[in-house]
């Protein structure tokens, strides 16, 4: 394996945790990172589908893949992946990708919670829970990455959304820029991505692989959206949009957001 065969320029790259890795982005990071040299232990609900996903690659790359089935959103199954995530001394990139939305509405009076906490769970502790077992590995080594999967919707807040997908979003990006910094203030090679996709053709609100909105014409395939994160391993930047369509809509949002109704905000806050 040469410098020139992986995103981070190894010549003896190690293991890719990836979360839901069954469809959608998270297979697309398991392809591509297969196709680098890089062994890979993969989850998602759906061991089927990681079953045939596993044995194409380990013949097509002849790389080593593990399988490990279970839903991110129950705690027992988060402890279960971060003890063994601690036991893998050559991690090298996690990739925590599993996550859903929902059509449900957080005001409606028929509204179930179990969906929202479900999605607390996933979104925030899941992600929690394995970067930090990650993190004992990589700062031991001083070298690795984690790429939370994200979405503009951490940063675009708008009467239409749902409340809890868009906060749980806020919470990866703004807990993985402040773990970035962390790391940057003791001169840590380690690296933390917050990837922030708009409306990309997976499985997020079900099998249909319909982007959302429906009828966008500016969805971006799984592949791309992989591809311009694994390019920004190169650089400094810590939330990266994947997309100038995207990028031109929160700046956008940003332009408009002081002057939303329900927000104020004083030119000079202490005097308030």
């Amino acid at each position: 394996m040469t410098v020139k065969n992986n995103f981070m320029g190894l010549e003896n790259p190690g293991i890719a945790v990836i979360t839901g890795a069954s469809s959608g982005i998270g297979e697309s990071f398991a392809r591509i990172l297969s196709s680098q040299g890089f062994d890979l232990v993969i989850t998602a609900r759906r061991k089927s589908l990681l079953e045939t996903l596993t044995e194409e690659l380990k013949q097509k790359h002849g790389i080593n893949v593990e399988i490990i089935p279970g839903d991110l959103s129950q705690p027992e199954f988060m402890e279960e992946l971060a003890a063994y995530i601690q036991t893998i001394n050559n991690l090298d990139v996690l990739v925590n990708n599993a996550g859903f939305g929902t059509y449900e509405n957080f005001i409606d009076k028929n509204s179930n919670i179990n969906v929202f906490m479900k999605m607390l769970n996933l979104h925030c502790g899941a992600i929690v829970q394995l970067t930090h077992a990650a993190l004992k590995k990589m700062r031991n080594n001083d070298r690795g990455v984690i790429f939370n999967i994200s979405s503009i919707a951490s940063m675009i807040l708008h009467g239409s959304g749902e409340p809890m997908y868009h906060s749980t979003k806020a919470f990866i990006s703004t807990f993985t820029e402040m773990v970035q910094l962390k790391l940057n203030f003791i001169k840590s090679k380690v690296k933390l991505k917050s990837i922030c996709p708009g409306p990309t053709y997976t499985e997020i609100f079900g099998i249909s692989n319909t982007p959302d909105p429906p009828k966008s014409s500016k969805a971006m395939q799984p592949e791309e959206v992989v591809k311009i994160a694994l390019d920004s391993y190169l650089n400094k930047d810590i939330i990266v949009i994947t997309g100038n369509h995207n990028v031109d809509e929160v700046v956008g949002w940003r332009h408009v957001a002081y002057q939303k109704s329900g927000r104020h905000f004083s030119k000079d806050f202490t005097k308030t």
